[in-house]
């Protein structure tokens, strides 16, 4: 999980529109629960969603990988962020909104750390509040066996990433390669990632069982989906 890969990160999706992202989700939380005032990011990565998401509530992040929470710490310096599982975090306060976005759920892997994960997240929420997921491809439109490159074309970084995707059981793998340039030389190292692969059903009953109404929303904030549930 971009262990090796954490300082890259950003160039490595330096396409996402982050900005975009989370004025569309400011609009939904406006849209429910216009009182809000308090967000989580849980799997927050290097912070680029919660530097749009500050100017308007009181934010905070989570991450388990402490090289990617290092890179928030840069981007956002005066927002709390925790290191810590998505299956066993345990803060002293819930938020009116908690966010996990751009697929991390799927790196619980199993069908039973999804349930642990949403009823952790849900045990977080203040009465009312409002958790949004945005979920990996389901099983049926899992590409079985592409090969994806993509790249990285600055003035002093240059990279290129490709890896074939495979599948184990009910987890998709990819065995990325990176070739990295830099003006100090060119590197090579490799990174397995394992994402869980959950229907549309396992995710509405893992809400469902923490207590919370879902909605789903097949496209989404870049076209994954987004599960949108509210505690009871």
């Amino acid at each position: 999980m971009y262990i090796k890969s954490a300082k890259f990160y950003d160039a490595l999706y330096h396409f996402k529109n982050y900005e975009e992202a989370a004025a569309n989700l400011h609009t939904q939380i406006m849209n429910l629960h216009p009182r809000a005032t308090s967000l989580l990011d849980v799997g927050c990565g290097t912070g680029n969603h919660l530097e749009f998401l500050r100017r308007h509530y009181r934010v905070e992040g989570l991450d388990l990988n402490p090289d990617l929470i290092e890179v928030a710490r840069d981007r956002c310096p005066d927002v709390p962020l925790h290191v810590a599982d998505m299956l066993t975090f345990s803060l002293e306060h819930s938020f009116d909104v908690i966010t996990c976005l751009f697929s991390s759920i799927a790196y619980v892997k199993t069908l039973s750390n999804l349930n642990q994960a949403v009823s952790q997240m849900a045990a977080h929420l203040n009465q009312g509040g409002l958790l949004f997921v945005e979920p990996w491809v389901s099983p049926e439109n899992y590409w079985l066996g592409r090969i994806t490159a993509n790249f990285v074309d600055q003035a002093e970084l240059k990279i290129a990433w490709m890896y074939t995707s495979e599948i184990e059981g009910t987890v998709s793998i990819f065995d990325i390669n990176y070739l990295v340039g830099t003006p100090e030389g060119v590197s090579y190292f490799t990174e397995r990632h394992e994402m869980g692969l959950f229907t549309v059903e396992e995710y509405k009953e893992a809400f469902c069982k923490a207590g919370l109404e879902v909605e789903f929303d097949p496209k989404g904030l870049f076209n994954r989906g987004l599960y949108t549930a509210r505690k009871k």
